[in-house]
């Protein structure tokens, strides 16, 4: 009897102290970073590429998507340019684009021209022209514009998401 008794007891004070302790709690999963819903735009019309610097003559009228999605423009440009920080909610559809206009008395008599445009969100590189520069004398510069009016313009788009 009383190896019986000794051994319900066993199993008795076993049993209690299974149930009796508290057991952990599983590790709560923590929350995914949520993914942000704006983003800091800031557009950029460079005058270096290299070694090249377009020459000083140029003047830019410069159109960017502002925050509300509408075209904002500036006039009389020199660069370089930067526009302010705009905030945005994405995904948001950048874009810049510009003109160089110029004096012809203003020419130098070898002209450096081109333009850098780029786009960053939240300080990264979002997008950048390609836009090769060019170093000629005033006679070609002025034939390569009558040939082609584009040539001084730039357009830059790049989804923000």
């Amino acid at each position: 009897m009383k190896k019986v008794t000794f051994l319900l007891a066993t199993l008795l004070i076993g049993g209690l102290m299974l149930t009796g302790c508290k057991k952990n709690d599983p590790q709560p999963t923590p929350d995914p970073t949520p993914t942000p819903t704006t983003a800091k735009v800031i557009y950029e019309v460079n005058n270096k590429q290299g070694v090249f610097a377009a020459s000083d003559c140029f003047k830019y009228t410069i159109t960017y998507v502002g925050a509300d999605g509408n075209s904002v423009t500036v006039n009389d440009v020199t660069l370089p340019w930067t526009s302010p920080e705009i905030t945005v909610n994405m995904p948001f559809n950048a874009k810049v684009e510009g003109k160089a206009t110029y004096n012809e008395a203003n020419i130098p008599d070898m002209v450096t021209f081109g333009h850098t445009p780029n786009i960053t969100a939240d300080g990264k590189l979002v997008a950048i022209g390609n836009d090769p520069y060019q170093a000629v004398s005033k006679e070609r510069f002025l034939a390569l514009v009558a040939e082609n009016s584009d040539m001084l313009s730039f357009s830059l788009s790049e989804k923000v998401e």
